[in-house]
């Protein structure tokens, strides 16, 4: 990787301006569009090659620099930030100009700024204050180096540190150079380059078994506390990383403080085994765990039936968090939404049959559906028979 801190940073930057002018981006904007979210996130984030090195760039980067008020962010080959590692009020000034993951930080999206740059370049870049096309901007500077896949040579992503006037110091650059050097090592130390994941469709390494049990067990371990399955249940779902406070949020909203989520992370460590579960912010290292939330979410676009015959019940039903409450409301809609809207017979009968026994209106679809054996049209006239009883009484 040749350099980018100097003279050529310059050009670079003024390049960016002019083009940036041409395409007539706001340098004003401040309310930013973070057009990845939710459940496509998740999906980018737990296929994507970058999530290898993530162990490596916390390792290397991030437990130095976060202490110092800087944010390191991991992006991907288009600029779109991944990962977003800092202590709470940083990252919360770096969301006012959608600084967060999902967003895309790219130089066509944005202007001048050192990921998109990097990536655009394939070269170190450092950008400083207002060399920054936008100005919400101003106030940040930032150095990025591409990560490259050693197998084929093409960028897959970059690493970034963003903050004050030091993440754009001599030193600085160096680490960041230095980080992304070690991470594309780390790839080359794998046959055929790039570690991918052995997540497919968030499915994937050891499975957790969270619906409709009250007994949740981790595969190679056993049953789980409830907490320590509440927690895994919700890493899994946001692989982009949890803070403390925001888990204890989610866990008993008001009632728990980051001291005891700090104490039962220490005693899930000694569950999952080393490098299992990373800080700052807390998430479980790529392709450790696969939920039957995930087997049964990743069904329902492609196989209504086998996604009904894959979901037993409600999530953690005993549990009680907040975070866990409203995963398990989502799940339980998305399966009867699609269940009613397939139209399925073998979908209707699999639901009724199961966590949709009391649910009058599948029944009624399933009474009406063409292609219904006659035992079951007549089975479910009769069951919708008396649930409207139960529901007039």
């Amino acid at each position: 990787m040749s350099g980018g801190g100097g003279a050529t940073a310059n050009a670079l930057v003024a390049e960016s301006w002019e083009r940036s002018r041409r395409r007539g981006i706001d340098p004003t904007a401040a309310d930013l569009r973070v057009d990845l979210q939710g459940a496509d996130l998740s999906s980018h984030l737990a296929a994507h090659p970058m999530a290898a090195v993530l162990p490596l760039v916390e390792k290397v980067l991030v437990s130095g620099v976060v202490d110092s008020d800087h944010l390191v962010a991991v992006a991907d080959e288009n600029g779109r930030l991944l990962w977003l590692y800092g202590n709470r009020g940083v990252r919360t000034r770096a969301e006012r100009m959608a600084f967060v993951p999902g967003a895309l930080w790219s130089d066509d999206a944005v202007g001048a700024n050192a990921p998109g740059l990097a990536l655009r370049h394939d070269v170190p870049v450092r950008v400083r204050g207002e060399e920054h096309f936008l100005a919400p901007a101003h106030a940040w500077s930032c150095s990025a180096a591409p990560v490259h896949d050693p197998a084929t040579g093409r960028v897959i992503g970059g690493i970034d540190v963003t903050g004050g006037g030091s993440a754009a110091s001599d030193e600085m650059f160096a680490l960041v150079r230095a980080t992304a050097l070690l991470a594309e090592a780390e790839l080359r130390s794998t046959p055929g380059g790039v570690l991918v994941p052995t997540v497919a469709g968030g499915v994937g390494g050891r499975r957790l078994a969270a619906l409709g049990t009250l007994r949740p067990t981790l595969e190679g371990h056993g049953a789980l506390t409830r907490r320590h399955a509440e927690i895994l249940v919700l890493l899994s779902a946001h692989p982009e990383g949890l803070t403390g406070g925001t888990l204890a949020e989610l866990l008993a909203e008001g009632r728990l403080d980051e001291v005891s989520v700090r104490a039962e992370l220490s005693r899930l460590r000694r569950v999952l085994g080393p490098g299992a579960l990373l800080s700052r912010p807390y998430r479980l290292a790529p392709g450790l765990i696969g939920t039957d939330v995930a087997e049964v979410a990743a069904l329902l676009d492609s196989d209504v039936a086998g996604a009904v015959g894959a979901y037993p019940g409600p999530l953690l039903p005993a549990s009680d968090a907040p975070g866990i409450s409203e995963l398990r409301e989502e799940l339980d809609a998305r399966v009867r939404g699609a269940v009613l809207a397939s139209g399925s017979v073998d979908a209707l009968r699999s639901w009724v049959a199961g966590p949709g026994h009391d649910d009058a209106r599948a029944w009624r679809a399933l009474a009406t559906a063409p292609g219904a054996p006659p035992a079951a049209r007549s089975a479910a006239m009769s069951m919708r028979r008396i649930l409207d009883h139960r529901l007039g009484a």
